[in-house]
């Protein structure tokens, strides 16, 4: 393994969250040299010219050669293509390079492999923007956001190191944890929320009095994340859609209380109903602005009212 600051990493797949890891890395001084590969020659010449990467080739397997480490940050269908493939291609080349990965869910992922490949690390930045594409790459986008590894037993530890130390470098803290956690939790906490963010949209577009036309505030923060990539979230539907399905579930039976506790007219059981969700949201506020001064400064109130509204 070549030392950190001339490892050559490779990037498989060029967009915003491949492009910022690349840009953060570049800017640190903390790899070598930075070569993309991607199916199509525009992402990766626009990722050329804005200084992400310092070469490309549209050649997968010269890509590849010499590489130390490949960072795939394709699309999770796409994703799972490369590793299916991959093991085969660098045997050839008589290579073992560290692999790691951008996609939102691990288990999946994880079973496209063919094989046992030790030196795979799963990852999973948690980061991002509803904007997409490398131009919207931010060195800055991984500072105080966690990334998770999803490692097992089998995985070789040097390769843990290495990984761990990159997301440390670009300002991550590091979680571990198994990839039946990880894809469980991630739909409760990422994937459920672009759910509703969707679905909250379709149904103000289905709406005769087009009612977006009024928007303030509440519903710009509600559906910013609509706008993300289709693409990658039709991705992460389809292969985390056990987990998926079980978080929009508990959604539903959310929804179903406070619908009841509406029609009710109960106003004090109401207003207790949002003083535990107000403050939850505050308990976690230093979680979810990492990089707000502020965030947590307010008191939380209500923790003694309890949280069993099922």
């Amino acid at each position: 393994m070549a030392s950190l600051n001339t490892a050559k990493v490779v990037f498989l797949g060029l967009g915003l969250i491949s492009g910022s890891l690349a840009l953060a890395l570049k800017r640190n001084g903390w790899v070598g040299k930075i070569t993309a590969w991607g199916p199509r020659a525009p992402s990766l010449e626009r990722g050329l010219a804005l200084g992400v990467i310092d070469d490309f080739d549209l050649d997968l397997s010269q890509a590849i050669a010499g590489a130390d480490v490949l960072v795939i940050g394709a699309p999770p269908i796409s994703t799972g293509e490369l590793l299916a493939t991959l093991p085969r291609q660098l045997q050839a080349l008589n290579a073992t390079p560290i692999i790691t990965d951008l996609a939102s869910m691990k288990g999946w992922v994880i079973d496209q492999m063919p094989e046992s490949y030790p030196r795979f690390v799963p990852g999973h930045p948690i980061a991002g923007s509803e904007n997409s594409g490398v131009m919207a790459a931010r060195a800055d986008l991984f500072v105080g956001r966690e990334a998770i590894l999803t490692p097992d037993a089998s995985t070789d530890s040097e390769a843990i190191k290495w990984v761990t130390a990159m997301w440390e470098s670009v300002g991550s803290r590091v979680t571990v944890m198994s990839a039946t956690d990880h894809d469980a939790a991630l739909a409760a906490s990422s994937h459920s929320p672009h759910m509703l963010a969707y679905a909250l949209t379709m149904a103000l577009a289905n709406d005769p009095l087009n009612p977006m036309r009024h928007g303030g505030g509440a519903l710009r923060d509600m559906t910013r994340i609509a706008a993300s990539d289709p693409v990658m979230w039709r991705d992460v539907a389809l292969t985390n859609k056990g987990s998926l399905i079980d978080a929009l579930t508990a959604v539903e039976d959310q929804l179903s209380v406070l619908k009841a506790l509406i029609a009710s007219g109960d106003g004090e059981e109401l207003e207790r109903y949002f003083a535990i969700c107000r403050s939850v949201r505050r308990e976690h506020d230093r979680v979810l602005n990492p990089l707000d001064p502020s965030a947590g400064a307010q008191l939380t109130e209500d923790a003694d009212k309890g949280r069993d509204l099922s």
